[in-house]
């Protein structure tokens, strides 16, 4: 039974069916294909894959012949001349350049001027139901709640006693108006072990504290790893709670409602009172323990539910990073474009972020390149660094530091996007970012604190070692060149790409990884 105002709306789109049973039957019809093969053209017709649309001109027109036998008979075969095929053929193929039929044309305009409407009007109910139907898609939810922030529409934290399964509207301890996480979109959290939270608390009204979070619940379901994600993501922040005094304590409270629950259903009551909850044993005072510090708060919050909920390591730099034509975002919508952003391999592009990992490995010739993962605010991007940049800049090149990127986007079929690296600039603070100015100059390592010598030898174990090592090398830029020496192999590798600076605590880090007889400064 349909409500009669989405009857037109499921007419015209079933108009654009029956269009493209149509073309499976010209197919069909005129040229010979099978039910089958009349499919694969509709799907490429569909995917405007033009590549396929290409190769099954040829034999729609004149047929496809495999050991001696006719697969598809063709138009020619069939009776109707090559210049008719060709041009009903053309007729076709512009479909598959996103042209619509006026059925599905009307079908589409109604929806965009309803959805269009319905954000305008109802934004927070709006994103609140578009992050619910992109929950499993991490990037896409963190592109939607960075659109959110930009536009004034605030997202609160998961909430123990707010929070639903999905994403909500709520409201903030001032009332204002904002989208509710979801405790069904945090790592580690089953949808049972959520309704089953949820059940709870509509039955008992909201939980106290998070002792009496732990005495009410009654299913095994909800164990440790779930409690850990909760709190690690904010949601018991509503009772006022540390998080670090909850991971303090959380598995004790746990194990000691357990075992209180197994002595109410043994008919025991509890020592110190006739209730059946939490007693005065199992129920210690929180520690008086510091929180834990923003950027690892942000870190948990980013493990546990793919995003930055209360804030973002990229929070101070939004002034320069909106300064940039290009992000994850971008790159979002070039992939989703026709032509799969195949048109925008090796665009130059600068890009904005933390890289939050690189990895550097010895190539063939003995010379090293890097790998690494570079993170905006919506988004991660794969880097890879070849041996004549790393030769120049793997100096500044150090996990956890907010760079700006330039280089050349690759985009080919099949593959994940990458960026491959030419040159870095250090990204500005909102305080000292000025548009236009030109970028900070890299600190320089005081020349007292520098020890003499002019090479540092490292005795290594074996390659894998090489990446953590350079990892700490980086951090010392200097005029000191590095030589590795690879135990397993015998070989030696001149980091031509990486000179230090080195000090008494550079050479304290190398002799606690490599050991004392592994480091020599000459």
């Amino acid at each position: 039974y349909l409500h009669p105002k989405l009857e037109p709306i499921l007419g015209v789109t079933y108009g654009c069916m029956v269009y493209q049973e149509q073309v499976m039957q010209i197919v069909r019809d005129l040229a010979g294909y099978s039910y089958g093969r009349s499919d694969l053209v509709r799907r490429a017709m569909a995917k405007k894959k033009h590549d396929v649309m290409a190769k099954e001109r040829e034999i729609f027109i004149n047929g496809l012949t495999e050991n001696g036998e006719v697969v598809v008979p063709g138009c020619v075969r069939n009776g109707v001349s090559a210049e008719t095929a060709s041009e009903l053929f053309d007729q076709m193929t512009a479909f598959a350049s996103y042209a619509f039929n006026k059925s599905h044309a009307a079908a589409y305009g109604v929806v965009a001027i309803r959805t269009a409407w319905l954000k305008l009007h109802y934004p927070v109910e709006f994103f609140a139901a578009m992050l619910n139907s992109v929950s499993t898609d991490s990037s896409k939810v963190a592109a939607y709640v960075e659109y959110c922030r930009r536009h004034g529409i605030p997202l609160l934290p998961p909430d123990i006693n707010e929070s639903g399964r999905k994403f909500s509207v709520g409201f903030d301890e001032k009332g204002t108006k904002g989208i509710r996480f979801g405790l069904g979109a945090i790592k580690s959290c089953g949808e049972k072990a959520i309704d089953s939270i949820i059940a709870i608390r509509k039955q008992g009204g909201p939980y106290k504290d998070f002792f009496d979070f732990a005495d009410r619940l009654t299913s095994d379901l909800v164990n440790k790893r779930v409690v850990e994600s909760l709190i690690l993501c904010g949601a018991f922040d509503c009772t006022h709670a540390r998080r670090s005094q909850l991971m303090a304590v959380y598995e004790s409270v746990l194990e000691g409602a357990t075992r209180s629950r197994k002595n109410n259903i043994a008919g025991q009551l509890s020592f110190f009172g006739d209730d059946f909850g939490l007693d005065l044993a199992v129920k210690p005072s929180l520690p008086d323990l510091p929180e834990f510090p923003e950027q690892q708060k942000l870190a948990y919050e980013k493990a546990m539910t793919g995003i930055y909920i209360s804030g973002h390591p990229l929070g101070n730099y939004t002034r320069m990073l909106s300064s940039l034509s290009f992000n994850t975002t971008v790159l979002g919508d070039w992939l989703d474009s026709p032509t799969h952003g195949l048109d925008k391999d090796g665009t130059r592009v600068d890009m904005g972020g933390i890289l939050t990992d690189i990895r550097s490995k010895a190539t063939k010739a003995g010379t090293l390149m890097a790998n690494g993962v570079f993170e905006d605010l919506t988004g991660t991007l794969e880097v890879i660094v070849f041996p004549r940049t790393y030769e120049s800049i793997g100096s500044s090149l150090a996990a956890d530091t907010a760079l700006v990127l330039h280089g050349r986007i690759q985009i080919r079929e099949d593959e994940t996007p990458r960026l491959i690296l030419e040159s870095t600039d250090p990204l500005i603070d909102n305080e000292h970012y000025t548009p236009g100015a030109a970028a900070a100059p890299s600190p320089v390592m005081p020349a007292a604190s520098v020890l003499p010598g002019n090479c540092l030898w490292l005795r290594i174990p074996d390659e894998t070692a090489i990446n953590p090592v350079c990892q700490v090398l980086s951090r010392f830029p200097g005029s000191v060149e590095v030589k590795l020496y690879v135990l397993n192999t015998k070989k030696t590798l001149k980091l031509d790409t990486l000179r230090i600076a080195p000090t008494a605590h550079l050479l304290s880090q190398m002799e606690d990884m490599l050991g004392t007889k592994n480091v020599v400064l000459k």
